[in-house]
């Protein structure tokens, strides 16, 4: 009994993925973890570049390549669709992109804590057929913003709506969105987010007051 729990004791907590393929990746070794913890793995490309995706990426299959997988389906649609140029293909591409891409700006908020592209989508005429063409104005939105994009999780949305369906920040302490507490003042600061931009609604003693300031906020910008 007591040789079993050592054995159990010393066992790996992470399941081994060297030598393991997945998509045209080929894992060669365990890497650093990640900021956050997340095992990673040094992985070889069939096109002969390296990269470090997470596990949990190479096993969801969210990462299937260095990115020349990518760049493949891209040169592809512009010969096929005839809508490269389209704010909608840019919307598609983008969203790809903070998904699958461990390069990009926005990846640690949308790929790296496990949001996906469904299958479908992966190609550009489905994604049209499902959402229409993007208007003036509008913008991809999640429905569950911690659910992936699909047909059914999705819907073309203006800022202001996208603004209210934001998730709250890790470190917001306080339960609200756009309620702080401020060390330096010591006190709720309330700001709103309209048009891209910052708006400063006031600086409060009692955390009920900053949220009943900020409920007013969102009535009158929102």
């Amino acid at each position: 009994m007591i040789e079993m729990l050592l054995l159990i004791s010393i066992m790996p907590s992470f399941i081994d993925l060297t030598k393991k393929r997945f998509g045209r990746l080929t894992v060669i070794e365990r890497a650093e973890n990640a900021k956050c913890g997340n095992i990673r793995w040094r992985c070889i490309c069939d096109c002969g570049n390296e990269t470090i995706p997470q596990s949990v990426s190479l096993r969801n299959g969210t990462t299937q390549s260095c990115g020349c997988l990518q760049k493949e389906i891209v040169i592809k649609l512009k010969t096929t669709h005839g809508m490269s140029n389209s704010t909608t293909y840019v919307c598609w591409s983008h969203m790809l992109n903070r998904c699958n891409d461990c390069n990009s700006r926005e990846y640690k908020n949308y790929g790296g804590r496990g949001i996906t592209v469904c299958d479908s989508w992966l190609k550009f005429e489905n994604f049209l057929t499902d959402m229409g063409e993007k208007q003036t104005g509008l913008t991809i939105e999640r429905k569950n913003n911690n659910l992936g994009y699909c047909k059914e999780n999705c819907e073309w949305a203006t800022h202001t709506k996208q603004n209210r369906n934001q998730r709250i920040k890790k470190n917001n302490k306080t339960g609200t969105s756009g309620v702080f507490w401020s060390e330096k003042k010591q006190k709720y600061i309330v700001r709103i987010r309209v048009n891209y931009k910052q708006i400063y609604l006031g600086s409060f003693n009692e955390l009920n007051n900053a949220r009943d300031a900020r409920k007013v906020g969102e009535l009158k910008y929102w």
